[in-house]
């Protein structure tokens, strides 16, 4: 188990803080946040590459606070790969282990299985510039892993795919972690990635960790309004244009119904997503999304009736 306790970092007028925060062992923990959040810096910190400035990083009951790089059990996998372009692909996985100065044959064994795990056995006489980005990262997660860490940590690792690329390489993460029963900790800004793949999910805002839990716990009992509005699409109306008294009131698209109920909005844009349609509607000068079927026939400056589910309506 992982655990970081009353963390603080500064630098340049931004302040990094964490109180506790607990990652258990074979899950798979996704800390997602805008840019500039200190999502990064918090990986950083446990990877050894960054010190804290007070605090304690404790793993499996051992303090590796001020241990460096080198002496922790974690492995990295960096945003650009960090692969030595002169190097085989062989070279590149084995080179944790020659740093470790394990016999020959121990490396070769190694470095074999764990290609093999991750399908790259046939490309380990290439160089990186011979290999896809996929292949590349797979590569990339591989040294990291060949070492057997305790924690493994992806800053993000889907980043630099394209789209179609991005569902494939996500999926044979979760995959490829269930099949290790690996710790893994991904950083990420994309809240779709951080919803498919976390066990569990540790968001985090301005420095603060906002909260922390399963991805359905968090999308549909957010703690906090910018948990709401940052995961997934979000609606947020004055609560007195819906007639449930003061503050405001917080919903999802798929919470919307089209054509029925108390309330009417204007269609200002419709999206078809192909599973689904998407309206963007003028509710008394307040814009609101809303989710509907493919089939939806509503059009552009349609006057529609709506209701919303107000049981799954959150106040703020």
């Amino acid at each position: 188990m992982l655990i970081l306790k009353d963390v603080v970092k500064t630098f340049r007028g931004f302040t990094l803080r964490v109180d506790y925060l607990e990652i258990p062992d074979g899950h798979y923990v996704v800390v997602l946040g805008p840019s500039g959040s200190g999502k990064t810096t918090l990986l950083r910190i446990i990877a050894g590459l960054e010190r804290p400035d007070g605090g304690s990083v404790i793993l499996d009951g051992r303090d590796i606070t001020n241990l460096p790089v080198w002496e922790r059990d974690v492995g990295i996998v960096f945003q650009s790969y960090a692969l030595y372009p002169h190097l085989t692909v062989f070279d590149n996985i084995a080179m944790p282990l020659k740093n470790k100065r394990l016999p020959k044959p121990e490396i070769r064994r190694r470095v074999e299985e764990i290609a093999a795990v991750l399908n790259i056995a046939d490309q380990l006489h290439k160089y990186p510039h011979q290999l896809s980005g996929g292949q590349q990262q797979r590569v990339a997660i591989a040294r990291a892993l060949v070492k057997e860490p305790k924690v493994l940590l992806l800053d993000e690792p889907l980043s630099n795919l394209d789209a179609r690329l991005r569902l494939e390489v996500r999926g044979f993460l979760k995959e490829l972690q269930r099949r290790l029963h690996a710790t893994v900790l991904h950083v990420t800004h994309d809240q779709e990635e951080a919803m498919a793949l976390g066990d569990l999910l540790v968001v985090i805002n301005n420095g603060r960790i906002e909260q922390v839990g399963p991805p359905d716990e968090l999308y549909a009992r957010p703690k906090s309004l910018f948990v709401f509005q940052f995961l997934g699409l979000s609606n947020l109306v004055p609560a007195k244009l819906l007639g449930l008294g003061e503050g405001l009131v917080g919903f999802r698209p798929e919470d919307v119904a089209l054509g029925e109920g108390d309330h009417r909005a204007k269609v200002l844009r419709e999206e078809y997503l192909g599973p689904y349609k998407l309206y963007e509607l003028d509710f008394n000068g307040v814009r609101i999304k809303a989710r509907a079927p493919p089939a939806a026939a509503f059009r552009e400056g349609d006057v529609v009736q709506f209701s919303i589910d107000v049981k799954k309506a959150l106040r703020f």
